[in-house]
């Protein structure tokens, strides 16, 4: 199974797109994992178009690349279903609000990783466990050679082609921010805010469809995927945004 690095589709060349499911995994419990939630369309809630976390009862933390303002109603976020074909399970929730980080720049020539993280407010909440979020207190969690649990519906292969599968998980280690930054450059890549995700070898990581979805460590939400050059070349890792730098203002959004 191959995780994605990007919610909906990786990120290619110099726009950020949605990644797909976890290269190189296995499938995952929901019930294990009942916060992992999927971003649907509403005219199609059977394909994750990315994923995400839900953080409070009415709160789930995405990717901003994953959310467009102008068709807010029609998104949908998708809880408790291990198999997004199977419609007799879990619970659909509409959109009410979404929060973008005020500085995410995720298209065009100037694309960054950095601040590529939205939080949306459900119409009505959902009754799973949400997740603990990474707070500076926790920067050990950061660490090179870290395990990252990655979860997500995305793409099982490098190609994005394929049914969409059940959840999928993986283990995959920091990579530490020289991998990164030498594939995507110190502008693109600001060590302060993103982490990279990969094995040396390569062929394991989040992919297309993934975006947005969790990275975690010791029981604690330390990241959102956001993207990358490849789902399994070694010399393109997966990028996520450090949701233990933004803390104070996740809580500040979750509050209200």
């Amino acid at each position: 199974m191959a995780v994605a690095v990007l919610a909906g589709a990786a990120l290619v060349a110099s726009t950020m797109q949605p990644a797909s499911a976890v290269v190189g995994g296995d499938r995952a419990d929901i019930k294990k994992y009942p916060w992992v939630v999927a971003l649907t369309s509403s005219e199609d809630v059977k394909t994750p178009d990315c994923a995400g976390t839900l953080v409070a009862p009415s709160k789930v933390l995405t990717a901003s690349h994953c959310v467009n303002p102008a068709t807010l109603g029609d998104l949908r976020v998708v809880g408790g279903r291990e198999d997004l074909r199977d419609t007799r399970k879990g619970a659909v929730r509409k959109v009410s609000k979404v929060w973008m980080h005020p500085k995410a720049n995720t298209s065009g020539g100037g694309a960054v990783y950095a601040h590529d993280i939205a939080i949306l407010t459900l119409a009505t909440p959902l009754s799973y466990q949400p997740l603990a979020l990474a707070a500076p207190s926790h920067w050990t969690l950061y660490a090179k050679g870290t395990p990252n649990r990655v979860l997500g519906w995305g793409s099982t292969a490098d190609s994005g082609d394929g049914p969409v599968p059940p959840l999928q998980t993986a283990l995959i280690p920091n990579r530490g921010d020289e991998a990164c930054i030498t594939a995507y450059g110190s502008r693109r890549y600001d060590k302060r805010y993103t982490m990279c995700l990969g094995y040396p070898a390569g062929g394991v990581n989040a992919c297309h469809g993934d975006s947005g979805g969790p990275v975690v460590v010791k029981g604690r939400l330390v990241g959102v995927i956001s993207g990358g050059g490849s789902c399994t070349d070694r010399l393109y890792p997966g990028v996520a945004n450090k949701v233990a730098a933004y803390h104070s203002l996740i809580q500040s959004q979750i509050s209200r």
